[in-house]
Formats: structure tokens, C-alpha cells, sequence
């Protein structure tokens, strides 16, 4: 049993137990998927950065997988979607990504450190929700993943902090970043659902 303020980190699905927290952190993209299958009406979107604009970006860059998971990323200094990664362009700066709608409850992507020759190097990041949830996430190569699962409140940002050695020395960079979020009804879906519930309340009297 955890408290509220407490986080929970699963390395596999199958050790996994339904937690008291609000936040459930995961290292594994499997154990992150398989939960968000168990969450009521919860999808899952990919957002890979090849859509991203390519080459040196100085302000925000900005990508929409779906229209629920809109997102807006920035670094001081400037980011760079360059073969289909993000990237900060200056070592040792931290990213944010925000959210624009209210409808995300899971984020998830792939953490690493990369040097001058493209190489992945081994570290340690902080990963913090708005909320104040955090995870220190050890990074060893491309593909070391984090994700958090809200079972509540939406998810509106989250950021990776450098911290260390590799955090200083080289730039930080993320890849293939899965975004769990409860689609927002169209407006023909929410008329079947008032009708649905009217011709309910009919057989109910």
C-alpha cells in the first residue's frame, strides 16, 4: 500500500499491484502500455519526432500525434529534431514538454545522453511532473525508457533535468515518446450518449 505522495516503480508488468498513489511510475514501455490497457477508456498515441522540423530551432518545437495530445517542447538554447530525435542543443540544459489539452494521463518516451560523435553516454536524469512527482532515472543507452500513469488528474508537463557528469558534458535527447490520454467525444459520439441516456431514463419511469 503506498501513500498518495509516494511512487511506485515497475520494472515489469508481472510485479506489478495496483498502487493508492495518484502517480504510477514505470522503466518499462511494456509495463507502461499494459497498465494504460487496464485504465477505462484511456488510448495510447506515439509521437516518433519525424514529423519535427529538422535542423537547429531556437524557440519551441511543437508536434500533434492526435488532437487530444498536442505538445509544445522548449530548452534554453534552443532544441533540434535532427534524425528523428529531440534534442537540446546545448549539453547540460533541461527540457520541458508541455501538453495543451486536458486530456493526457500517461507519458512515456525513451531518456538518454548523447555526445559529439552521436553516442549514447550513461547517466542519470530527473523526470518531474507539474505536480511534483519525480523519478531519477539511471540512462544507459537510447533506449531507457520512463513513463508516468496519472489515475486521476491530467498530465500538463513534464521535465528532464540533467544531473552529473554526462548531465553536464553532454546534450540531453528523447525518442519515441508514447501519450496516454481519454479522447474527447465528438459532437455525434455525445449526441448517441444523450440519447443513449434519455431512452434510459424513459425505461427506468
Amino acid at each position: 500500500m503506498f501513500r498518495a505522495t509516494q511512487v511506485v516503480v515497475l520494472a515489469a508488468f508481472c510485479a506489478a499491484a495496483p498502487a493508492v498513489a495518484s502517480v504510477t511510475v514505470f522503466d518499462s514501455r511494456a509495463a507502461f502500455r499494459a497498465w494504460g490497457e487496464m485504465m477505462p477508456q484511456v488510448r495510447v498515441a506515439r509521437e516518433n519526432f519525424s514529423a519535427v522540423s529538422q535542423g537547429l530551432m531556437p524557440g519551441a518545437l511543437a508536434g500533434m500525434p492526435t488532437s487530444d495530445t498536442a505538445w509544445q517542447a522548449s530548452s534554453v538554447g534552443g532544441l533540434t529534431g535532427a534524425g528523428g530525435m529531440l534534442h537540446t542543443l546545448e549539453a547540460g540544459r533541461s527540457m520541458v514538454i508541455d501538453f495543451q489539452s486536458s486530456q493526457v494521463r500517461g507519458v512515456g518516451a525513451d531518456f538518454f545522453y548523447s555526445n559529439g560523435l552521436g553516442e549514447a553516454v550513461a547517466g542519470y536524469v530527473v523526470l518531474a511532473l507539474a505536480d511534483g512527482t519525480q523519478f531519477v532515472r539511471n540512462v544507459h543507452g537510447m533506449d531507457s525508457f520512463a513513463g508516468f500513469w496519472s489515475d486521476g488528474a491530467a498530465i500538463s508537463r513534464i521535465t528532464i533535468t540533467p544531473i552529473g557528469p554526462a548531465g553536464a558534458a553532454n546534450v540531453l535527447g528523447t525518442d519515441d515518446m508514447d501519450i496516454g490520454y481519454v479522447p474527447v467525444p465528438t459532437p455525434g459520439a455525445l449526441a448517441l450518449v444523450l440519447i443513449a441516456a434519455m431512452a434510459g431514463r424513459r425505461r427506468n419511469r
